[in-house]
C-alpha cells in the first residue's frame, strides 16, 4: 500500500526506517482510536483466539500461529496473519461459518474509501494464495446514523459491507503493483522521485522531513487555500519562493494579495471595511471559544459516533472599550456527560446583552444547535445567544486586514503571531484543539490524580489563550479603524 503511493517511500521504509518522521500526538491518537475500534468490533464475532505474537514485530511467528489455529479447528481468529511470496497481510477478523471462510477488516471511518478497497484487495490476494479460500471479504465501518440508547448496540454501531466484487476485479492490479514494488526493494539504488502530490495522497507521507529538506523557507508551498497541483506547477517551473512569482499570473485574487504583501513586506489594510465590521458590534463584548471531543463510540445517551461533545469553554468579557477585561471559564468533569453542565454554565455567563465574538463561527454555532436538539427546554435561550454571535474571522477572510506572515490563511494560529507576535501557542503543553481533544479523552483513564490536575490546568491555559488572542486581535482592528 505504501508502494502504491510512492516507490521512494517504500524503499526508505524498507531500508532507512530511521529517516521516518516522528509520529505526532494527533496521529498517534488516530492510530489508538483505530486499534480500540478494532478490538470492540471483535465482539461481533465472540470467543475468538488472538494470533498476535508475543513480540508484535515477529511476523513469522504470527503467520505460524495463525496456521496452527486454523489446523486445530479454531473458527474465529483475531489478527490472523498470512504471507505469500514475501507479502504479509494481517487481517482483523477471520471467521469460519458452515465450513466456509469469511474475512473482515475493521476501519474506524464512517465511509469506505478507494484506499480501503485496495487494502482489502491486497489482503484477499495474500490470504487466498496462501491456501485459504475466502467466500467473502468485508469492511466493517462505523454507522454514523447510530444513536446510543442504553448499552452500546454493536450491530447498530457497525456496518458490514462486502467488497468481494471489488477485490476480485482488482486482483490483476494487485499482482502488477506487487511486482513493481518487488523491483523497487530489490534495486540497490534509491528511486529518484521528486516531491509531488503523491506526498499527500492518500495520506501525508511520513518521510517528508527527509524528502522536503531542500525546499527553501518562504517557499510557494507556504501559500494555503490553493490546489497542490498549482503549487507544484509553480515550483517545477522554477518559482521556488513566493517573491519569485511574476506579477502577472493566473492565480486567484487572494493569492495575489498574499504575494503582493510578501513583496511589499507590509500589511495591507482596508480601514473602511474594518470600520464597517466594527460598527456591527455592540458592547459589552464576549470573546467565546469552545473545545469539543468526538468519540468514535458514543459515550452518552442520544449521541452519535463522532458527534462533537463540548467539554470546555473560555469567555473574555469587556463591558466597554475602556473597562477592565474579565474572564470566565468552564471545564467539565471527565467522568460524566458534560453537555448539560456546559450549557447551563454558558447560558449563565452570557445572559447579559452584547455581541458574542467567536473565531470561525462554524464550530460554536454547530455545537449550540446540537445542544438545542439535545436539550429543547433551552431552545429559546440558545437561539438568543446564536443571534448575538459575530465572527471575528470576517475581516481577515475578506482580506480587509492582511499581513504577509498570515501565509494566505485566516486561521487564528496564523493571524495571532502576525498581528500580536508577543503571544504564542508554542510554549503551551496543549497548543491546539486536536491535542486538547486527546488530552480530555485521556483524562477518563488517568489514574494519577496529580497528572490529571496538571492536564486540566493545561486545558484551561490553552482555551484561555484562545479567547485572549481574540481580544488582542480585536484591539489591533480597533487601532486601525
Amino acid at each position: 500500500m505504501r508502494g502504491l503511493q510512492c516507490s521512494k517511500s517504500l524503499y526508505l521504509y524498507k531500508f532507512f526506517i530511521q529517516k521516518r518522521d516522528a509520529v505526532s500526538s494527533e496521529q498517534q491518537a488516530i492510530f489508538n482510536r483505530g486499534n480500540n475500534v478494532g478490538v470492540l468490533a471483535q465482539k461481533l464475532f465472540p470467543n475468538g483466539v488472538d494470533a498476535t505474537p508475543a513480540k508484535r514485530s515477529n511476523n513469522i511467528e504470527a503467520v505460524e500461529k495463525t496456521r496452527k489455529l486454523i489446523e486445530s479447528g479454531v473458527e474465529v481468529i483475531y489478527e490472523a496473519a498470512f504471507q505469500f511470496n514475501q507479502v504479509l497481510a494481517i487481517l482483523d477478523i477471520l471467521v469460519k461459518k458452515d465450513n466456509e471462510w469469511y474475512a473482515y477488516e475493521v476501519k474506524s471511518s464512517t465511509k469506505i474509501s478507494p484506499t480501503y478497497i485496495l487494502d482489502a484487495s491486497l489482503q484477499y490476494w495474500v490470504i487466498t494464495n496462501s491456501g485459504i479460500p475466502l467466500t467473502d471479504i468485508s469492511l466493517v465501518i462505523i454507522n454514523n446514523q447510530y444513536v446510543r440508547n442504553g448499552d452500546v448496540d454493536l450491530k447498530g454501531l457497525f456496518s458490514i459491507k462486502s467488497v468481494l466484487k471489488e477485490a476480485l476485479s482488482n486482483q490483476d492490479l494487485v499482482q502488477d503493483n506487487i511486482n513493481r514494488s518487488m523491483a523497487v526493494v530489490n534495486t540497490p539504488a534509491e528511486p529518484d522521485i521528486k516531491i509531488g502530490e503523491q506526498c499527500f495522497s492518500p495520506y501525508n507521507c511520513d518521510f517528508m522531513g527527509n524528502c522536503w529538506k531542500g525546499v527553501p523557507s518562504n517557499s510557494v508551498f507556504e501559500i494555503t487555500g490553493i490546489k497542490k497541483t498549482e503549487l507544484f506547477t509553480l515550483y517545477n517551473n522554477g518559482y521556488k519562493t513566493i517573491d519569485q512569482i511574476p506579477a502577472v499570473n493566473e492565480l486567484d485574487k487572494n493569492v495575489n494579495i498574499h504575494i503582493q504583501a510578501i513583496k511589499d513586506k507590509k500589511a495591507l489594510v482596508d480601514k473602511v471595511s474594518i470600520s464597517g465590521f466594527l460598527q456591527k458590534l455592540k458592547y459589552p463584548l464576549f470573546f467565546m471559544d469552545f473545545e469539543t471531543f468526538m468519540p468514535a463510540v458514543p459515550l452518552f445517551e442520544k449521541t452519535k459516533p463522532y458527534q462533537h461533545i463540548p467539554f470546555q469553554y473560555s469567555l473574555h468579557y469587556k463591558k466597554d472599550q475602556h473597562s477592565k477585561l474579565e474572564h470566565f471559564e468552564f471545564l467539565a468533569d471527565e467522568h460524566s456527560d458534560p453537555r448539560k453542565a456546559f450549557l447551563e454554565s454558558l447560558l449563565k455567563d452570557t445572559e447579559s446583552e452584547g455581541t458574542i465574538l467567536v473565531y470561525d463561527i462554524l464550530m460554536e454555532r454547530n455545537v449550540l444547535n446540537g445542544l438545542k436538539k439535545d436539550f429543547p427546554e433551552f431552545a429559546s435561550e440558545i437561539d438568543s445567544r446564536i443571534s448575538r454571535i459575530v465572527d471575528l474571522v470576517q475581516p481577515f477572510q475578506e482580506r480587509a486586514y492582511y499581513h504577509p506572515d498570515m501565509k494566505n490563511s485566516f486561521s487564528i494560529k496564523n493571524v495571532l503571531p502576525a498581528l500580536v507576535p508577543e503571544l504564542s501557542y508554542s510554549n503551551l503543553k496543549i497548543g491546539s484543539g486536536s491535542v486538547a481533544m486527546i488530552a480530555f479523552e485521556n483524562l477518563k483513564k488517568e489514574s494519577d490524580m496529580f497528572r490529571a490536575l496538571e492536564t486540566r490546568e493545561q486545558l484551561l491555559e490553552y482555551c484561555k489563550l484562545d479567547t485572549f488572542a481574540m481580544v488582542k486581535i480585536f484591539e489591533v482592528l480597533e487601532g486601525v479603524s
